[in-house]
Order: structure tokens, then C-alpha cells, then sequence
């Protein structure tokens, strides 16, 4: 069984790290980890400064290799998924100068995650080839051949010969959290399968073994109790922040929460293949950390290019906008009222549902820009009206209300008032009258939700959407700029009982 790392012989100082010399049999090893990244390639301003950048992440990732290399301990650089989506960066160059960044810091490998399905399959495949590291997944499949769409495993050895295999797994609900379009023609496999047949296959082939997983904390945790063979999980997609690696079995979980705010790094000794000893803890990106030079230049030729266009000032903010992950996928934020509000009136529709994981950055108070709008609305879905049956509505806000909150598919609500009660809809009022299951009601959504996402199938069901031509980004832009000023409040759209 693993046991925290503690002094064994003599300890040496690195910077932050204290590094322990063993007997020659054993290999150090350090896995430096983060996840989550959806395109944040530049620092973000926070109350204590600027935190992030993948400039800061090349920079704490090239000390500790160093040290490492001088010293023949080995040093893995790992990114569990979504690098794409979240900022106008990744939305204009669709993840090019993510990957050319990370081929530049020498990562070593990353797993697929569900938005790197968000600009299509070609394009996943157009970043798979410009990657110097593999990016892995072992569940997804081509249906037509049953071929895997990407590499399953990646292979490296330890100092002492020990033979390593790290593989990647994707959330089963990634068919549900991006376009139908993206993934057609694919299939997703169960993970905990897939990885049970994964290590079946890898005996006497491996003897170090990481899984580097798109699945979620909880999940994650899951997988190591069916899984029990596996030394480490490197995981993302609950944006989770394991501040120490949490111990399943002999498995350790990491996660280093989300968008570069952290670099996780987790030190082991290991003998014969088994972690003997271990360290992990979050290292904070913020100016503490000089940014790397060469990273910051080719981040910085992208951005000019970008730069002008987004500072367009198109409206002012009289209040803070919230759209806080936890916050707007768990009820009711002024930022949600806002959006769906704009898309309604835009659209003249009754009644608007727009699934919280489409809405994705708050707004400071202040002037808007267009850069906001797009970190807001990153994923440039057209935005559709479709005449509903109040069944149909009920079914809609009914899962919402089911949902275990924060969830990516709890809605943000226009024209409507919804109580839930112990995960259940108990009361819907719409234009000032109680919902009727008999009732034709023109909802407003976007192409996302009418396609079924986030598991809304009920609303592929009836009449075909009428596309307006218009992605939602763009009818954002255009409706603050003809109300100028915003302050949008609390109104008790969503409440709880």
C-alpha cells in the first residue's frame, strides 16, 4: 500500500520541492497534471492578481523537469481533457495555439474530452495531427469499422525499467453535451468496461499503470473501486479541486480544478511498479510564477490579432453579471435572466430554456465587450424558435428540476416561473397562467437543446425548429448594443421549496 512521502536518506531542496534520494531499484517519478483548461491561454484577473496562463504552467513544468532530468527521475506532463472552449481565443483559432503551446512545453499526453468534439471531428482530427503528444481515449469508437477514433494508450518506462501505460477515458455523456452533428457516426463505450478490459489486456505488459480520465471526481472515485489495479487517476470534468490526492485502495485521484488556475503535481517512489511513497498538492499559477517567454510570444502574435476587435465596448453593466459555474448551474443568476431575456425578445417567443452550460463567464461591472459576450457564449449555436406542447414544456423544466445540482443542464429561464420541490417541478406559471399540457407554446432555445443535448431529448419530439440564421453570440451583441445599459436582477424566476 502507498504511503505518504516522507524523508527515506538524505533530502534535497528544489525551489518549493524537497526531492528524496533512494536506493537505485527505485524510480522518482513526478506527474504534473491540469485539466479543464477550455482555451484560458492568457492570465485572468483576480482579487489577489492575475492567475493562470499557460505561460505560468510552462514555467513551474520546466523547473521541475529539470531537476528531475539532472537527477534521472522521471517527469509527465498530463492534461485530462477540454482543452477547447471557454474563450474567444480558442473559439476563433479552435484550439491551434492550445496544442502548438502545449507541443512546445513537451506535454506528454492529454485525454479526449467532451469539447474537444465542439468544432467537429474534423477538427479534432486537424489538432491530433498537429500534436507532438497523443491524445488519448479508449471508449470512443467509429461505429461503422469499431475502431477506436483516437489512440487508447500511450507507453514510457520509469528510470529503473519498470514498464508504464497511461490510457484515457471520456465521459459516457459526451454524445449529450455537444452538437449530435459532432459526434455522429461515433459511439461511446461504458468507461469502467472499457478500463476493466483495458487492464485485462495490459498484464504482464505494464506494470505502472495511469489512467488519465474526462469523467468527474465522483466518478473517478468509482472507477478506482471497480478498478483496483490502477496506481494513478489524473482526472477532469467536474472542474474539481483535489487540494491532496485522495487515496482508493492503493489508487491515488488527483484533479487540479480548472481553466490553469493550478498546476497539480503528484511525487511518487516506485518499486517494481507500486507506489511505495507520495506527495501531491496544488501549485497556484499566479505572479509568483514568471511566465515562460517563448510560450508568452506565441500566445501574445494570436491574441493581437484578436485584440482590437474584442475590446469593442457594445454596452455598459449598471450591476455585476454572475454567471459562476456553481451559481447558474444551480438556480436562478441575473446573468441567466439576461440571456434568456435577450434570446426571447429577439425572437418574440413565449418562453426561452437555455441549459446553464451554455453560459459560461460572468461580467464584471462596467463596460461589455465583445470579447465578454463570446467568453459568455463561446460555442456560436444558432439560436431556433419550435412550437412546443405544454407536455413537452413540463417534461423539459420537470428534468431540469431533477438534476443533480450544479449541473451543465439546469436551466436558465424566460417567460416562465418554476418551483421545485425535492427534485421535482412543482408548480410552472407561464405569461401569469398555470402551464397547460394542452397548450402550443413558441419556445425560444438554442440548436444545442433542440437537438436533444444535455439530455433534453423530449424537445426533439413535434415540429421541426425554425432556424433565424443567428448564433447566439451574435444576437447577444447585437441586443446590448440596442439597450446600452443592463441591470438585470433576481426576480424569482427559479425558487426552491
Amino acid at each position: 500500500m502507498s504511503r505518504p512521502l516522507s524523508p527515506r536518506v538524505v533530502v534535497l531542496s528544489v525551489g518549493l520541492l524537497a526531492i528524496v534520494v533512494t536506493a537505485a531499484a527505485d524510480s522518482y517519478v513526478t506527474i504534473l497534471h491540469f485539466n479543464d483548461f477550455h482555451g484560458y491561454l492568457q492570465p485572468v484577473e483576480s482579487e489577489g492578481g492575475s492567475v493562470g496562463g499557460l505561460a505560468r504552467i510552462a514555467t513551474a513544468a520546466a523547473q521541475v523537469r529539470e531537476w528531475n532530468s539532472d537527477h534521472n527521475n522521471l517527469t509527465l506532463l498530463l492534461e485530462a481533457g477540454d482543452i477547447l472552449q471557454g474563450t474567444p481565443l480558442s473559439m476563433t483559432y479552435r484550439g491551434e495555439p492550445d496544442v502548438l503551446c502545449l507541443n512546445r512545453m513537451g506535454l506528454d499526453a492529454m485525454c479526449v474530452g467532451n469539447h474537444e468534439f465542439d468544432f467537429g471531428q474534423d477538427n479534432l482530427k486537424r489538432l491530433m495531427a498537429l500534436a507532438k503528444f497523443p491524445i488519448l481515449s479508449a471508449n470512443v469508437y467509429v461505429a461503422a469499422t469499431g475502431d477506436r477514433l483516437t489512440p487508447a494508450v500511450w507507453r514510457f518506462a520509469l528510470p529503473d525499467g519498470t514498464r508504464g501505460a497511461a490510457f484515457g477515458l471520456t465521459t459516457a455523456s459526451v454524445a449529450e453535451e455537444t452538437l449530435p452533428s459532432n459526434f455522429a457516426g461515433l459511439r461511446i463505450t461504458d468507461p469502467v468496461a472499457e478500463c476493466q478490459s483495458l487492464l485485462t489486456e495490459l498484464q504482464g505488459q505494464a506494470q505502472f499503470l495511469v489512467v488519465l480520465t474526462h469523467l468527474g471526481y465522483e466518478e473517478d472515485l468509482a472507477l478506482a473501486r471497480a478498478c483496483p489495479e490502477l496506481d494513478v487517476i489524473i482526472g477532469g470534468h467536474s472542474h474539481t479541486r483535489v487540494e491532496q490526492p485522495t487515496r482508493v485502495g492503493k489508487t491515488l485521484v488527483c484533479q487540479a480544478e480548472s481553466y490553469g488556475r493550478y498546476l497539480g503535481q503528484l511525487d511518487m517512489l516506485v518499486s517494481g511498479g507500486d507506489v511505495v511513497r507520495y506527495r501531491g498538492f496544488l501549485r497556484p499559477m499566479d505572479q509568483a510564477v514568471a511566465p515562460d517567454p517563448e510560450i508568452e510570444a506565441l500566445i501574445r502574435g494570436y491574441a493581437e490579432k484578436l485584440d482590437e476587435r474584442l475590446r469593442e465596448v457594445i454596452a455598459q453593466a449598471a450591476v455585476a453579471l454572475n454567471a459562476e459555474r456553481d451559481e447558474v448551474r444551480s438556480g436562478e443568476t441575473n446573468l441567466g435572466n439576461l440571456v434568456t431575456d435577450l434570446y426571447r425578445e429577439y425572437t418574440r417567443a413565449d418562453v426561452c430554456l437555455v441549459n446553464a452550460g451554455g453560459i459560461r463567464a460572468s461580467i464584471a461591472q462596467g463596460p461589455i465587450t465583445v470579447g465578454d459576450v463570446l467568453r459568455v457564449a463561446p460555442f456560436s449555436n444558432l439560436v431556433a424558435i419550435k412550437e412546443v406542447t405544454g407536455a413537452q414544456l413540463r417534461a423539459a423544466l420537470e428534468y431540469s428540476a431533477g438534476l443533480e445540482r450544479p449541473h451543465g443542464g439546469f436551466l436558465q429561464v424566460s417567460g416562465l416561473t418554476m418551483t421545485i420541490a425535492d427534485g421535482h417541478l412543482a408548480e410552472a406559471i407561464v405569461g401569469g397562467e398555470p402551464l397547460q399540457d394542452d397548450q402550443t407554446y413558441t419556445l425560444a432555445a438554442t440548436e444545442f437543446m433542440l437537438a436533444g443535448g444535455d439530455g433534453y431529448t423530449m424537445l426533439t419530439e413535434g415540429a421541426e425548429p425554425e432556424y433565424l440564421g443567428f448564433a447566439d453570440n451574435a444576437i447577444l451583441i447585437e441586443m446590448l448594443k440596442a439597450k446600452g445599459t443592463v441591470s438585470p436582477r433576481i426576480e424569482g424566476r427559479i425558487s426552491f421549496r
